[in-house]
């Protein structure tokens, strides 16, 4: 089940808001530790819960981004936080085949310098400029040439002519080229406006960027297709007919949204990865490159509104619009950390009951494969004031019953999503003195 735009939007501004509300939170420690799947079916099912029949798989290789290898990871180092009196290291940890830097390897481009910016003649592929674009994002694909969108970028250049288009940014960055500067004269969307422009001048190319308040600045005012966004707006780098990339020079390609010493982390303590996800914008409603939560490591979370994969697929598995799993029903969980709170949810396409339903059917008629039980995993949200005792707020997971996964949770600080379907959210908002510890353990 695909979300409408008026959906997609209302999750957004969710997403953009979630440390900021939900200040009265309660405090008391949750009930009971909850179980996991049950063993026997559960419920009166027919199938027996659901395992890969394989070993626990190890954590892939670990290595810095220098070093990136094929299935490794590049680990941007944060700092270190301590959970239940035990200290972990927090990371951003990237998919190498995801690193620009590493897609790029070996690869020069002709290189022209104005005072604004760089012309690339990278024959309409993504470039990688270092120290440059060490924040921008290769995005695996057939026709994209690494841009995040799902198009062919030479194919598009050819029917319409130079466009600026969009690219991805590595774990815990927000994107660079929009703005959302706010001049109380519409709605969110509306505080959108692209950081630069490239405007074509006859034979040249000039780039201008936003200075507040320019009012005759466009914005964001509707409109979702990345080709009419792009070419009426001008979000992106630009790229012109014989394949040449525009890159600004001393702006932000991608600006770091972490701090320091968060006051939320992940921690998995689980046998494998999670991948997560986040949609893009401006553009589709696909989805993208997010955080890696790695077994023994704490992590920081993405900006923006994210859904959370099956524990030990990997990222390429995850980070797309798949149409053999509709309504997403390779996501789970939904949300993650902010830098001033925390929203954690059972995910809407995981739950949906006539989806669950038709599934369900499938399994049973031996068409597709049961979820195995590795695949999922429990969520548990703890709050700390200063030093002070690890206080719960809640847990989701999910449970085997009649042939199907079914939502769970268990706390006080439970706020209900749909209690037809037995779907919960967490969240709350952390003064500078209070931490928060989203972990992850195994079913």
């Amino acid at each position: 089940m695909k979300l409408s735009r008026t959906d997609s939007a209302a999750a957004l501004v969710l997403a953009l808001f979630v440390g900021a509300f939900l200040h009265g939170c309660g405090s008391e420690p949750g009930s009971g530790d909850g179980d996991g799947a049950t063993t026997d079916g559960g419920g009166g099912g027919t199938l027996p819960v659901p395992t890969s029949g394989a070993p626990t798989p190890l954590p892939p290789v670990v290595v810095d981004g220098g070093a990136c290898k094929d299935g490794a990871f590049s680990i941007r180092k944060i700092g270190t936080t301590t959970y239940a009196g035990k200290p972990y290291e927090v990371i951003t940890a990237t998919p190498c085949e995801y690193v620009l830097s590493y897609a790029r390897r070996g690869k020069t481009y002709p290189l022209q310098e104005t005072a604004t910016h760089y012309v690339v003649d990278s024959h309409f592929e993504l470039p990688y400029l270092p120290g440059v674009m060490d924040a921008v994002a290769f995005t695996p694909g057939t026709d994209n040439l690494g841009w995040a969108i799902g198009h062919d970028i030479k194919k598009t250049v050819g029917e319409i002519g130079a466009l600026p288009f969009i690219y991805h940014v590595e774990p815990g960055y927000e994107y660079g080229y929009f703005t959302d500067y706010d001049d109380d004269q519409g709605d969110i969307f509306g505080a959108f406006r692209p950081t630069w422009r490239f405007v074509k001048n006859g034979a040249s190319v000039e780039m201008k960027t936003f200075v507040p308040p320019d009012t005759t600045w466009p914005r964001h005012r509707g409109g979702w297709n990345p080709k009419e966004i792009n070419q009426a707006i001008g979000f992106g780098l630009y790229v012109d007919e014989s394949g040449k990339v525009y890159v600004p020079k001393n702006l932000p390609l991608g600006r770091k949204k972490w701090s320091d010493e968060p006051r939320c982390t992940m921690i998995n303590l689980g046998t494998a990865p999670v991948p997560i996800t986040r949609t893009q914008f401006p553009g589709d409603e696909s989805y993208y490159l997010a955080e890696t939560l790695l077994p023994g490591y704490a992590s920081i979370g993405s900006p923006g509104h994210k859904y959370w994969g099956h524990k030990g697929k990997p990222m390429r598995d995850v980070a797309k619009w798949d149409d053999t799993l509709p309504g997403n029903f390779d996501k789970p969980f939904g949300g993650g950390c902010d830098l001033e709170g925390y929203s954690v949810a059972h995910a809407e396409g995981f739950t949906w009951p006539e989806l669950r339903d038709k599934m369900r059917d499938k399994v049973r008629a031996g068409t597709i494969p049961a979820i195995p039980k590795e695949n999922l995993y429990r969520v548990t949200v703890y709050e700390q004031e200063g030093t002070g005792p690890l206080v719960t707020k809640g847990k989701l997971w999910y449970e085997w019953r009649d042939d199907a996964w079914f939502p769970r949770s268990e706390g006080t600080a439970l706020i209900p999503l749909d209690k037809d379907r037995g779907t919960y959210r967490i969240s709350g908002y952390l003064p500078a003195s209070r931490r928060a510890f989203v972990v992850v353990e195994d079913l």
